[in-house]
């Protein structure tokens, strides 16, 4: 019989090592392929993982139960935070901005992939489930950082996107135009791209 996560993290709050070496293992691939989105400067891909790895340790002794979200959601986000976090050290260290240190043309997932960080963020791409992946992630981790940097209406259009509603259907929800939705969807992408720059 199997044990959930959640059960696996609570072991291993309490020093079953077993448990914790068991979700280590388990999420390494989710370290590795967050990873291949970003870039630290003077630092190579280990140095990335590894700092996802630090992220993913954080994540299994400080989940709570209590939390709405699973085991493996507030992996992943605790993952991206450390990898950013470490990003934004490295820049400051060097003085450089964090668009030196963030490669947008890498893949997202797997190396064989060809959509890119950049693809995700373009005004004229559709947001597809990769897109979705990226921007979930980052949100997620920008609003739990407390750098909610989007308007209420910019925040109900992301909710629905989340959720896998249409641009028409937004509109209909909120009683705007396609045009209006479409150009909150524009503006959250951009916001997205500052940012990772900033």
């Amino acid at each position: 019989m199997s044990v959930s996560d959640e059960v696996l993290a609570a072991r291993a709050q309490k020093g079953d090592l077993a448990a914790e070496e068991d979700l280590m293992r388990k999420y390494k691939e989710t370290v590795r392929l967050k990873s291949r989105m970003f870039y630290i400067e003077g630092a190579d891909e280990e140095d990335v993982i590894q700092e996802g790895m630090i992220g993913l340790f954080k994540a299994i002794h400080q989940y709570s139960a209590d939390r709405d979200s699973s085991f493996g959601t507030f992996a992943g986000v605790c993952i991206s935070r450390q990898i950013i976090d470490a990003i934004r050290a490295a820049g400051r260290k060097k003085h450089t901005i964090l668009n030196n240190s963030v490669s947008l043309s890498n893949p997202v997932g797997s190396s064989s992939d060809s959509l890119t960080i950049e693809d995700t963020l373009r005004d004229d791409s559709a947001i597809g489930p990769e897109d979705m992946f990226v921007i979930k992630d980052l949100v997620y981790c920008m609003i739990h950082n407390g750098d909610n940097i989007f308007s209420e209406y910019e925040m109900k259009v992301l909710n629905e996107l989340m959720k896998g509603r249409e641009i028409r259907d937004i509109a209909e929800m909120t009683g705007k135009s396609s045009k209006s939705v479409d150009n909150a969807v524009r503006r959250i992408k951009k916001k997205i791209a500052e940012y990772i720059s900033a």
